[in-house]
């Protein structure tokens, strides 16, 4: 398991008998992460054999056809895509052009991006398994650069010990929280559904952050004279919360902290009357196909969908649902005179397979959207359930990679379809962009249609 230690620290509740947090360090012997596999050390050697790059040694890799898995029509049922049928060991070839998208956002190698961001699937397959298994106790998850976070109230279960040993980075899980993430999001909505009652206010955003269990409101209100009557004690004070030193609330008064919604074959990813499709959905229960996108792009009864251009054609579609509230910003089309397809547009003509749809995603994992103005742009989660003014349950990533006419697109990782594109908004110091997760679409009976 590669334990190292377990040191105590200040507890963060009230009164003498709360016990200490005490951190477990796990995985000490792997500080330097360098990710390999055998077929990954193999091209690694090859391109310093020839002395090219390692991203050009990959990409001929993945395009070698005799690399490729043999294609049925049960692995192309909506016909071939651009991104290979093709991996290296265990990362994908879509996993793989995303990690060289994040490496190119963040100023990376190739060979660095790997070892930052190769380990993912491990870290949220374990961080969603304890989420399942614990959710009383779990405190929350956070994935770093060359490491990874967990925490619970109360003692960390031996099997929360011997899943994140699993994982090939250093790792620190802390015991005695004194409250579980569910608790802390329970808190935080409370908060927010005070100030939706609050006069005089426009628009606000609340979001806890994962460590301290602190809570953040960005407010903008209606005028100057309506922020200075309303002070910030007089603000974040609620019967339930006041008081508790648990859930320290800070309040922000900004001019500027409302969401700025971004507004043959037919896939996400798609141009939709200055929006862009998300995925196409299939209804749980029966064969029922929509095209998902935001709640705001569909406030009307149509649009039109048009396809990059190496697909070309459009159609009208005809809104069928569309919402703006607890179940974020979510809608749904027909498709027209159009075939719905599993695939999706990840960059300008390039598509790929959705395979999979995540929960909720997890505080530092990387995600990738496309949308028809900023095309293919990639970025890390910062907060997630955050509450912006009516919407519930929204996730905003550590930058703004995002544009007006972006809104509806797809969030991704790899095949694994993540969100929908909202906008932009203001909170803890920085523009983030925001995004509703996709598995909201259940709320309807739909989920992401996957091949």
């Amino acid at each position: 398991m590669g334990l190292l230690l377990a040191a105590p620290s200040a507890s963060s509740a009230s009164g003498p008998e709360a016990p200490a947090e005490v951190s477990v360090f796990l995985n000490s012997e792997k500080q330097n992460v360098d990710f390999s596999s055998p077929t990954l050390d193999r091209i690694k050697k090859s391109a310093k054999a020839d002395g090219s790059s390692l991203q050009v040694a990959v990409d001929n890799y993945l395009a070698n056809p005799s690399t490729a898995s043999r294609l049925t029509i049960a692995d192309e049922p909506d016909g071939p895509v651009s991104t290979p049928n093709s991996s290296i060991d265990l990362l994908t070839a879509g996993e793989l052009e995303d990690i060289e998208a994040m490496a190119a956002e963040d100023g990376l190698s190739l060979e660095e991006g790997i070892n930052r961001y190769a380990w993912q699937a491990e870290f949220v397959a374990v961080a969603d398994e304890l989420e399942a298994l614990y959710p009383d106790t779990f405190s929350g998850a956070e994935k770093l650069d060359t490491s990874a976070w967990f925490a619970f109230k109360g003692a960390a279960p031996a099997k929360a010990l011997e899943l994140a040993s699993s994982l090939p980075v250093p790792v620190e899980v802390v015991s005695n929280r004194q409250y579980s993430e569910a608790e802390l999001a329970r808190v935080m909505e409370i908060i927010a559904r005070e100030w939706e009652k609050k006069n005089g206010v426009r628009s606000f955003s609340t979001a806890y952050e994962i460590r301290s269990g602190g809570i953040t409101v960005d407010v903008e209100y209606d005028d100057a004279a309506t922020a200075s009557r309303l002070s910030a004690g007089e603000a974040d004070g609620t019967p339930e919360t006041a008081g508790d030193p648990r859930f320290p609330v800070t309040v922000n008064v900004s001019a500027g902290s409302g969401l700025i919604q971004q507004d043959n074959y037919i896939r996400g990813g798609g141009g939709l009357s200055g929006c862009t499709a998300g995925f196409n959905l299939k209804y749980i229960s029966t064969d029922t196909k929509r095209l998902g996108t935001a709640g705001h792009c569909t406030t009307g009864t149509t649009s039109k969908y048009s396809n990059h251009s190496s697909a070309g054609g459009s159609t009208t579609v005809d809104v069928v649902w569309s919402s703006q509230g607890s179940w974020g910003d979510l809608g749904y089309t027909n498709h027209g005179t159009k075939t719905p397809t599993r695939t999706f547009y990840h960059d300008w003509n390039k598509t790929r397979y959705a395979d999979n749809r995540s929960t909720m995603p997890t505080v530092g994992t990387s995600v990738c959207h496309f949308g028809t103005t900023s095309g293919k742009r990639c970025s890390t989660v910062k907060y997630r359930d955050v509450t912006i003014s009516s919407l519930k349950h929204m996730v905003l990533t550590n930058s703004n990679v995002s544009a007006g006419g972006d809104s509806g697109g797809p969030w991704y990782h790899g095949g694994t379809a993540v969100g929908i594109h909202t906008g932009i908004v203001s909170k803890g110091g920085a523009v983030r962009s925001v995004f509703t997760p996709a598995y909201l679409f259940q709320n309807r009976g739909y989920d992401v249609w996957q091949r």
